[in-house]
């Protein structure tokens, strides 16, 4: 569903004809990538990919993270959309973001398998489009 949704919007129009998909949730977007016929850029945790990579740290919660790109992987001016397994807080997709305007590249919209209750009102993530296909249903009673 996913899939589709993405790619009847570029059906419609709404995006340029240059398409690109970078993606960390690699269940769905290797599968965008080939029904849009962009390529797939797998942006990854530090020393994931082999050559020569930039980065971009973000913070969590929890922690410090990293997301690494290969060196060349998109050029100025591509238009790109992120895909994502979870959306939980968004520092990960808005590390994307940075990670990819930092080479050039305009991050057109995001999409997102499961996003968590914190971003249920969510709709945008740095000035982009946010678009979640499930959302867990909160219950006050437990099994």
């Amino acid at each position: 569903m996913l899939r589709e949704s993405v790619v009847a919007n570029e059906e419609n129009g709404e995006k340029s004809r240059e398409k690109r998909v970078e993606a960390r949730g690699f269940m769905f977007g290797p599968a965008i990538a080939l029904a849009i016929g962009a390529k797939f850029v797998p942006l990854r945790k530090p020393r994931k990919l082999p050559g020569e990579v930039i980065s971009e740290s973000y913070v969590l919660e929890y922690g410090t993270d990293c997301l690494e790109m290969h060196v060349g992987a998109v050029e100025p001016g591509e238009r790109v959309i992120v895909i994502d397994d979870l959306v939980a807080t968004g520092g990960t997709l808005s590390a994307a973001i940075k990670l990819l305007e930092r080479v050039g590249a305009e991050v057109v919209e995001c999409a997102c398998v499961i996003g968590l209750p914190e971003v249920k009102d969510c709709c945008r993530i740095k000035g982009r489009p946010l678009y979640i296909l499930v959302e867990p249903r909160l219950s006050d009673e437990c099994c």
